[in-house]
C-alpha cells in the first residue's frame, strides 16, 4: 500500500469511522479486538504516522513516554528497554531513553526534563527516589522497586529472592561447599533480595557464612567483579564456586579466574543473574537465573497505557516468576 497522511484514509481502508480509528490510535476504549488488529494492519501497511504535535496542543500531553535505565550497556537493561520501545512503538507512541549511569543527580535531571516536556507516563528501571514531578504523570518501575515512600506507581519485578536462591541451590547441589557471593547492595534493593536468597540456600544445607568471600562490590561492573576475585586468589582464599548477582558479573568472574589458571566449571563453577545474552556468549556459557524480559515489558506497556487513559490498574505490584537455565559453568 501507498503511503497515507489523514485519518480519514485509515478509516476508509479499513472500512471504520474515523472516530474509531481515532480511538484505536489513542487507545480509548469502545472498539473490538478485530477492529483494534484491521486498524493497526491499515497504519502498519501504509506507514501512516499520527500528527502527535497537533494531538500535544489538544490535550497538553505528547505521545511519548519516558524510560530511565540505569546502564543502557548493560545486556539485561537494553534488552528490556528495546522490548519496551518496540511495545510503545506498536500503540503510536514514541520513547525518550535517559540513561542516569547509576547518578542520582543525573536521574534528577532526567525526571525533570520529562515533566517538562509533558510526557504523558513514565517507566523507571531505576528504583527512583522522591520526586514531586513524578505526582501528576502515570509511572510504571520495572525490575527496581521504587525507593519513594510515597511512591503511587505501579511495580513490576521478578522473583529476585527465589532468583537467589536457585542458583546457590545450583552451586551446592553440585558439590561446591565455598562459596563466594558478588554483589552490589549500593545499586537497588533487587541484590538484597539475591542475597537473602543466598543465604536461604545457605541455611538449608547448614553452611555458616564466611564473611571473607561475601564481597560488596562499589557497581556493577565486570572489572571490579574481575578486581574482587583477584584480589581473593592473591590473598589465597579457597572457594569452589561463585555465586554472581548479575551476568555482568559474572563475566567479570570469569576473567579473574581464566587470567589465573583456573578452569570453569573443572575448577570453580559460576552462576549469574539475568540469563541475558552475555551469559549465553560468555566462556563455556553461563547458568543464569531467567528473567522473563519480554512478560515484564509486555506487562508494563499495557498498565501504563492503562493509566494513560485514566483507568487504574487492579494490583500495583506484580511479581514474575523466574528459572534457572544451566550452562556449562556448573556442569563439571
Amino acid at each position: 500500500m501507498e503511503k497515507v497522511k489523514s485519518i480519514k484514509e485509515i478509516a476508509r481502508l479499513a472500512g471504520v469511522s474515523t472516530a474509531t480509528v481515532s480511538r484505536v490510535i489513542n487507545q480509548n476504549g469502545r472498539f473490538s479486538k478485530e477492529t483494534e488488529e484491521r486498524v493497526r494492519r491499515i497504519i502498519r501497511q501504509t506507514e501512516y504516522v499520527p500528527n502527535m504535535s497537533a494531538k500535544g496542543l489538544r490535550t497538553n500531553r505528547t505521545r511519548v513516554v519516558g524510560l530511565v535505565v540505569p546502564d543502557i550497556t548493560n545486556p539485561h537493561f537494553s534488552s528490556l528497554v528495546l522490548k519496551l520501545e518496540m511495545n510503545f512503538f506498536e500503540h503510536g507512541y514514541s520513547c525518550l531513553i535517559c540513561n542516569t549511569n547509576e547518578s542520582e543527580k543525573l536521574e534528577r535531571k532526567h525526571i525533570h526534563t520529562l515533566s517538562a516536556q509533558n510526557v504523558s507516563g513514565i517507566v523507571l528501571i531505576s528504583g527512583t527516589r522522591n520526586y514531586s514531578e513524578l505526582d501528576d504523570v502515570p509511572v510504571i518501575y520495572v525490575d527496581r522497586p521504587s525507593r519513594s515512600q510515597n511512591s503511587s506507581g505501579v511495580m513490576i519485578e521478578s522473583d529476585n529472592e527465589e532468583g537467589g536462591y536457585l542458583a546457590t541451590q545450583e552451586l551446592l547441589n553440585a558439590g561446591c561447599r565455598h562459596l563466594v557471593i558478588l554483589k552490589c547492595l549500593s545499586s537497588d534493593t533487587n541484590q538484597f533480595s539475591r542475597y537473602r536468597g543466598f543465604q536461604r540456600a545457605l541455611a538449608e544445607h547448614g553452611i555458616e557464612e564466611d564473611p571473607h568471600l561475601y564481597v560488596d562490590l562499589p557497581e556493577v561492573s565486570s572489572e571490579k567483579a574481575r578486581n574482587a576475585i583477584t584480589w581473593l586468589l592473591e590473598q589465597n582464599f579457597h572457594f569452589d564456586g561463585i555465586m554472581c548477582t548479575t551476568d555482568t558479573i559474572a563475566a567479570g568472574a570469569l576473567i579473574a579466574l581464566r587470567e589465573h589458571g583456573l578452569s570453569v566449571p573443572e575448577d570453580v563453577l559460576v552462576t549469574g543473574f539475568d540469563d541475558s545474552q552475555l551469559a549465553i556468549s560468555c566462556g563455556p556459557g553461563i547458568t543464569s537465573v531467567h528473567q522473563d524480559v519480554s512478560k515484564m515489558a509486555q506487562l508494563a506497556t499495557g498498565l501504563l497505557l492503562e493509566m494513560i487513559c485514566g483507568k487504574m490498574p487492579k494490583q500495583t505490584y506484580y511479581q514474575l516468576p523466574v528459572y534457572l537455565e544451566v550452562r556449562a559453568s556448573t556442569r563439571r
